[in-house]
């Protein structure tokens, strides 16, 4: 029962990552998220935007909103989207493999930005997206984006950038090959990374460079098809949901899609897709360490969703049990002995992050909402992500793995019921 008036603003690192009041944010970007210097801007031949801080910076980024805004037609009482003009230099094409929420408001963003956009859908998303457009609600604006899609990747041919926004259990290496006809040598990957990635020892400094996470990646398939060297890290701090086929609401926004090269670098293709993110709308911050966010961002979804799931339980009512509150820090400082072995810094505690999202008390977590509905938990290779890499580092997880097995069993009990029931 959302209301549509909680889009939040960006806050900046060290920040909480939600915040209500869009004025409490500082809008400037710190050191570490700064777009690269001039020297390496003069030599990738980035997008032309004035190097600001502070209210200029925030006064650029509204007037490029508002002038990305004047391309949208009214259509009765929705506006259907136009993208703006742009030089040549600012256009890339990106295909967004999974139009489900996640997927389809990346979409809408970069078709805002003036990318060339394809979706890569199926069923009666495919059917809607085709006749219909992409319907999304972002507050109190509705609009339509009319967006190039297909089931047919080979129809689309290379393309600079790929997306992969499906959930964890539909990844694998069948969908790596199919889609191996978006990709070129130099094209650049944005694999799933709502759980460790199979990537994630590639250019990590030490004894650890290129070991491999035997269950995200059995038999180095996914290594093979999306090579390492060509992919960089994103993450999602933000909730869209989707809400009929081919329509999706956006409810809030966090730090919206971090980006980072794997080693740290500064790099042109990062900048180029980051800049195209705010020219759409949405904040993208240039991370040096992006595992820190994928690993927290992992994190977060694994000890709310397990405690929501063994719970049956939305935000408010886990808030209202200190007993469930106190096993959500306890699978929290549990798993963050990992980070500390791999030298990954947490930015926010974990206290503060179950303070925040907890706030959100009407909401429910995406694996519950899942399991009512009967679609396969992101639950097992979740966690299993967690226990090769703490494996591998030689840490303990038992009372995480003791939690997630009751989880585990509670969706292989309720599939069964459900299949006596048909």
């Amino acid at each position: 029962l959302h209301d549509g008036n909680d889009v939040r603003a960006y806050p900046v690192a060290g920040e909480p990552y939600k915040k209500n009041n869009p004025q409490d944010f500082k809008q400037r970007l710190p050191d570490d998220e700064s777009p690269p210097d001039e020297t390496l801007q003069a030599l990738s031949q980035p997008l032309q935007r004035p190097s600001l801080a502070g209210a200029d910076r925030a006064a650029a980024r509204s007037a490029a909103s508002s002038s990305a805004a004047e391309a949208v037609t009214a259509v009765g009482a929705v506006a259907e989207l136009a993208p703006p003009p742009l030089q040549v230099s600012d256009r890339f094409s990106v295909c967004i493999v999974g139009s489900g929420a996640i997927g389809c408001h990346i979409a809408y963003v970069l078709r805002r930005a003036g990318c060339d956009v394809t979706l890569i859908a199926r069923g009666e998303n495919l059917r809607v997206l085709r006749t219909e457009g992409l319907r999304i609600t972002i507050g109190s604006e509705e609009s339509i984006a009319r967006i190039r899609v297909t089931d047919r990747p080979e129809e689309v041919g290379v393309v600079d950038y790929v997306f992969l926004t499906m959930k964890v259990p539909g990844w694998n290496s069948t969908v790596a090959n199919m889609i191996q006809p978006l990709i070129g040598a130099h094209t650049t990957l944005l694999p799933p990374t709502t759980s460790i990635p199979y990537w994630w020892f590639h250019g990590m400094k030490g004894p650890l460079e290129g070991r491999r996470l035997e269950r995200a990646d059995p038999a180095g398939e996914l290594w093979r098809a999306m090579p390492p060297e060509q992919v960089i890290g994103f993450t999602m701090w933000l909730s869209a949901v989707q809400t009929g086929p081919g329509c999706v609401t956006l409810r809030h926004v966090q730090r919206g899609y971090p980006l980072g090269e794997l080693d740290g670098t500064k790099s042109r293709r990062v900048e180029r897709l980051a800049a195209a993110f705010e020219r759409g709308g949405i904040p993208s911050p240039r991370v040096p360490c992006i595992r820190s966010e994928i690993f927290i961002k992992s994190l977060n979804s694994l000890a709310f969703n397990v405690v929501a799931v063994l719970g049956n339980a939305s935000n408010g009512v886990i808030a209202d049990v200190p007993e469930a509150v106190e096993t959500l820090l306890s699978i929290m400082e549990e798993c963050e002995v990992v980070a500390d072995v791999l030298g990954l810094s947490i930015a926010q505690s974990a206290e503060s992050r179950i303070q925040q999202t907890l706030s959100a008390r009407m909401h429910t977590m995406s694996m519950l909402h899942d399991l009512r509905i009967g679609k396969p938990l992101e639950l097992s290779p979740l966690w299993t992500s967690f226990e090769d890499l703490a494996t591998l580092l030689g840490v303990r997880l038992p009372l995480t793995k003791a939690l997630v097995g009751v989880a585990l069993l509670r969706e292989q009990s309720e599939a069964v019921s459900r299949q006596a029931c048909s």
